[in-house]
């Protein structure tokens, strides 16, 4: 009987401990730490807020887009596709802005108009596009003559 006790008594020792073990590692999970960020995700992180669109318009077949940024000396902006146009009609095409500098951010806040060439962007069996920016709610239309 004595060995039945002892045998319970460890049992009951054992679930204690597990039981403490598996709460010390939930809460550790659940700390307030912050989270690990390599220095990649970081530089990406502060470029990708580097500048602001405060118009975009559509001008013959230019997009023009006047842009507000921190500028880092050597900026370079590019207009680049998110993928291919839909099938609907018009044709939608979904195209990001990238600004291109060194990871230094500076304190310079420059307010400038970029020019993009959308002829690129023209779908040859029809004479509209619509335009969908990264970032901005409103839809451009480009009208163009074949």
């Amino acid at each position: 009987m004595a060995k039945s006790k002892l045998h319970e008594y460890c049992l009951n020792e054992v679930m204690e401990i597990r039981l403490v073990a598996s709460m010390f590692l939930v809460w550790q999970g659940l700390s307030c730490s912050a989270p690990i960020t390599t220095e990649a995700e970081a530089t990406s992180k502060a470029l990708k807020g580097s500048f602001e669109m405060l118009e975009a318009r559509v001008e013959g077949d230019a997009l023009v887009l006047r842009i507000k940024y921190r500028s880092q000396g050597q900026d370079d902006f590019m207009l680049l596709s998110s993928g291919a146009p839909t099938k609907s009609l018009p044709r939608q095409v979904l195209l990001e802005l990238h600004h291109n500098g060194s990871s230094n951010l500076s304190k310079s806040i420059v307010t400038e108009v970029k020019s993009f060439n959308l002829i690129p962007y023209r779908d040859p069996g029809n004479d509209v596009v619509h335009i969908r920016i990264k970032g901005l709610a409103e839809v451009l239309v480009y009208r163009y003559t074949q």
